[in-house]
């Protein structure tokens, strides 16, 4: 088989938020310090971070930073774990929102596209 050569590119359709991007930040950080892309985060930590007054208004703007986050990226020739797909749409993470925090799951596609396919990386990877 045949290796592709991997072309960094940019792949956000537009800038970021910068509370979006230091909520990524902080998730990115959290999954380095706990070595598990699995994480339970209280919306405490998220209104000190964000300094937002904690109400449901600030829950809800959570909720749209990390939508903002999901944004798809589309990769073309994605190549992970010894496969190759010619068209890859890929999210930055899965979350569920409890009464006191947010499950999220980073995405290992996406850690793995940050790394060697993002030209407008932010992580700080």
């Amino acid at each position: 088989m045949e290796a592709i050569e991997i072309k960094k590119r940019k792949l956000l359709s537009e800038p970021m938020d910068e509370k979006a991007l230091k909520l990524a930040r902080a998730v990115y950080n959290t999954y380095i310090t706990y070595d598990n892309m699995e994480m339970e985060i209280k919306f405490t930590t998220f209104f000190k971070l964000l300094d937002l007054h904690p109400c449901k208004d600030s829950i809800n703007d959570i909720i749209y930073l990390l939508e903002e986050l999901n944004e798809p990226l589309a990769i073309k020739n994605f190549e992970f774990n010894g496969v190759t797909t010619q068209l890859k749409f890929i999210q930055f993470c899965n979350y569920k929102i409890n009464k006191e925090t947010v499950e999220i799951t980073l995405s290992p596609d996406y850690m793995h596209a940050h790394l060697n396919y993002m030209l407008d990386a932010f992580l700080g990877i």
